[in-house]
């Protein structure tokens, strides 16, 4: 009985010492807290989504084209998520041109944070021969895992099934090649 009544008191007195630091690292007199991040790491998200449906979605690219995810059964499909203000991604608008012309029956999807207005502008003076969807901020931070970064890559088979997820460590790599990448996984799904 009396180490009940002792531990009682030692648990009382350290809810009391706990809630008079809480209160005086704050002078409004609220209590901080301090959560762990929440996120799952990138490998765990890669892994959630290769072997899962591609998220359906309908959009307008930039010239006012239909785009839709689920019309493309049979095709291979990459999309891509990108912004203006990654030289990553910038620099990798060239590889996907070549890609696209190499490979007409790849269909290469972009989403990009940027308005359509913006996109149009830089188009004039950077060609971009696959579809480009802007104002898709949301898209890329919601169901197509923000926490993977810019850019970030997604290989859907002719099933519409994500086979492969590239998040933006990968394009840093000094080894990836997304050619030589994109060409090889393209000619597998498609022997």
């Amino acid at each position: 009985m009396k180490k009940h009544v002792l531990l009682s008191i030692l648990v009382f007195m350290g809810f009391l010492l706990n809630a008079q630091n809480a209160n005086t690292s704050n002078e409004k007199g609220h209590f901080l807290v301090e959560l762990e991040p929440r996120s799952p790491d990138v490998e765990a998200m890669v892994n959630a989504y290769e072997g899962t449906k591609a998220i359906a979605m309908l959009a307008n690219n930039i010239d006012g084209n239909e785009v839709n995810i689920n019309s493309y059964k049979g095709k291979t499909v990459l999309i891509w998520f990108w912004n203006l203000g990654c030289d990553i991604c910038l620099n990798s608008v060239s590889t996907l041109n070549t890609l696209q012309a190499e490979f007409p029956d790849l269909k290469i999807i972009s989403f990009a944070d940027e308005t359509s207005e913006e996109l149009l502008n830089y188009r004039k003076s950077n060609p971009i021969q696959f579809d480009v969807v802007g104002n898709s901020k949301m898209l890329a931070e919601g169901p197509y895992g923000g926490e993977l970064g810019y850019p970030k890559m997604f290989i859907v088979d002719q099933e519409g099934m994500i086979k492969w997820v590239f998040p933006s460590k990968d394009f840093l790599s000094p080894k990836f090649d997304l050619y030589q990448i994109v060409k090889t996984l393209y000619m597998q799904l498609n022997q």
